[in-house]
């Protein structure tokens, strides 16, 4: 009986070993396979990885080139495009983003870019009409006080624009620097204006009054280009178009440039740049120019 007992328990145990045994086994051996697999999926993640940095490096190599392309062909496509021409650049205070690029395009071209910078919204006509100008506008603005009304306002925008589109005496214009309404880069002796930049925007929103300047002097026969820049939005772009400007909101770029010229020259005409509005990024280019 013992001896029966005794072999019962070994082969007891024996089974509950190798049962153990095989569990054991089992887990060891789904462990090394779970393993070797993280393994494989870490080296795959690590290739792809490698492989994604290498194609943005490709990538931003190839922008670059196709930047610095741009850079070179653009004024030798523009030379030329404005010679003789004098053109106003309508600005604000503080704006540095597209001006210079603005600028640099026009002269590339062959033009004259004239600044005109504002120092305030609205010339700060709302808050203070300096004491000549109401005089110089004559009629029953004589003694207009602020707030300016709206005829004022429409009244100093057709003068400004008059003034602009003509050599000579510029009264207006010199009561305004006067005052510090607005600055200017140029001397007051500056060949009347065949095109305007629009570009003022105060607190991200464009200046009613430099729009109404501009429109004015799309009226006097002048070429009228709304302008922003990609890296600052202040619906310029959008708001000349609205008014039956051209416009481009990619003024800082080559193409930008490209776009702000073909527009001066009246070789195009619409809306371009990456805003969702817009035409093309550029105006196509055709034989001949």
């Amino acid at each position: 009986m013992y001896n029966l007992r005794y072999h019962v328990a070994s082969l007891v145990a024996v089974f509950l070993a190798l049962t153990v045994g095989l569990v054991l086994g089992t887990v060891v051996a789904e462990r090394g396979t779970l393993e070797g697999q993280s393994s494989t999926l870490v080296a795959d993640l690590q290739k792809q990885f490698a492989q994604i940095q290498k194609d943005n490096a490709d990538l931003r190599s190839g922008l670059e080139r196709d930047r610095t392309f741009a850079e070179d062909v653009v004024p030798a496509l523009t030379a030329g495009s404005l010679d003789g021409k004098t053109i106003v650049v309508l600005v604000n205070s503080g704006r540095s983003n597209g001006l210079s690029a603005a600028a640099k395009a026009i002269e590339t071209a062959g033009g004259t870019a004239i600044v005109l910078t504002q120092e305030s919204a609205g010339m700060g006509l709302d808050e203070t009409i300096p004491e000549e100008l109401p005089a110089l506008l004559g009629g029953s603005f004589v003694g207009e006080a602020a707030p300016a009304s709206d005829a004022f306002k429409d009244a100093v925008a057709e003068a400004v624009a008059t003034e602009l589109r003509r050599t000579g005496d510029r009264p207006v214009l010199d009561v305004l620097l006067k005052s510090g309404a607005i600055s200017s880069d140029a001397r007051s002796d500056f060949a009347g204006v065949d095109g305007c930049v629009l570009m003022t925007a105060f607190g991200g929103q464009p200046d009613d009054l430099a729009a109404r300047v501009a429109g004015a002097l799309g009226v006097h026969g002048a070429t009228i280009v709304g302008a922003e820049a990609t890296s600052q939005v202040t619906g310029v772009a959008a708001e000349s178009v609205d008014r039956g400007f051209s416009a481009l909101d990619n003024v800082d770029t080559p193409q930008g440039s490209f776009s702000l010229v073909w527009l001066l020259a009246g070789r195009a005409s619409g809306y371009f740049g990456v805003g969702p509005g817009a035409d093309a990024v550029y105006p196509a280019v055709t034989a001949g120019g």
